[in-house]
C-alpha cells in the first residue's frame, strides 16, 4: 500500500470550478431560476423600504396572501364573507381596495400624499403607483412607503378580526401608517425635507430639515 500525501495547506472550498472561490450569492446566482423583472419591481424592492411592508406587498402582488377564500377552500373557515363586514367575499384582491373600509383608508393616504382621486381597482391601482413612483425622490419613496404601509396594516387588521376577535376603526390603521412611514424618512437624511415638500411632511408628521 502506498501513503496517500496529505497537504499541508490550508483547505479551500470551490464553486462550480477549481480556483472559483464559493460565496453564498454565487450558490445563489447558481441555482435559483431568473425571471424577467417585472413592471413593480421598483414599487416594492427600493433602498427605503421596511422589509416586513415589502414582503407583505409583495405577496399581495402575487396574489398569494391567504384570505379568506382560500382558507374556506382549505377547510380552515366556514364563511369567506369579507372580515371588515362589507357582505362581499373576500378574494385575492378585494381587501385592497374595494372594500369600503379598506378603501376608506386608502383614500386618507393617498390624501395625505396630496393625492386626490377615485379609488381604482387593484391592477390599475398598481399600473397607476409603478408609473407615479418611477425614481427616489422624496415625494415617491414617500408613496412607495406609504402603499406598502397600507397593505401590511390592512392585512394585520384582517387576521386580528379573523382569529384574535379583535377590531379597530379604520383611523387607527391610518395612524399606525403614518407613523411607520414618518419613523422611517424621519431617520433618514434630510436634504429632502425640505420647504418644496412641506405639506408633504406636515401631514406625514415629518420633521423639516434645519436650516444652515
Amino acid at each position: 500500500m502506498r501513503d496517500i500525501p496529505i497537504s499541508t495547506a490550508p483547505d479551500r472550498i470551490f464553486w462550480d470550478q477549481v480556483r472559483v472561490s464559493f460565496s453564498t450569492s454565487r450558490a445563489w446566482h447558481g441555482i435559483r431560476t431568473v425571471s424577467n423583472k417585472v413592471a413593480w419591481h421598483g414599487l416594492v424592492w427600493h433602498p427605503k423600504r421596511i422589509p416586513k411592508h415589502a414582503f407583505c406587498l409583495w405577496l399581495a402582488l402575487r396574489g398569494a396572501h391567504r384570505t379568506r377564500d382560500k382558507l374556506v377552500a382549505a377547510g380552515v373557515l366556514q364563511s369567506a364573507m369579507c372580515a371588515f363586514h362589507c357582505g362581499m367575499p373576500e378574494s385575492s384582491d378585494h381587501p385592497f381596495f374595494q372594500c369600503p373600509y379598506s378603501s376608506k383608508v386608502w383614500k386618507e393616504v393617498l390624501r395625505m400624499c396630496n393625492i386626490v382621486r377615485p379609488i381604482l381597482p387593484w391592477a390599475d391601482e398598481l399600473e397607476w403607483m409603478t408609473a407615479q413612483t418611477a425614481g427616489n425622490k422624496f415625494h415617491q419613496t414617500l408613496r412607495k412607503l406609504a402603499l406598502a404601509a397600507t397593505i401590511y396594516h390592512l392585512w394585520i387588521e384582517m387576521n386580528n378580526r379573523c382569529f384574535n376577535n379583535l377590531f379597530r376603526p379604520h383611523q387607527e390603521i391610518v395612524r399606525k401608517v403614518r407613523q411607520d412611514v414618518s419613523g422611517k424618512l424621519a431617520s433618514g437624511k434630510s436634504a429632502q425635507r425640505c420647504e418644496q415638500h412641506h405639506s408633504l411632511c406636515v401631514n406625514w408628521d415629518i420633521p423639516l430639515a434645519e436650516m444652515m
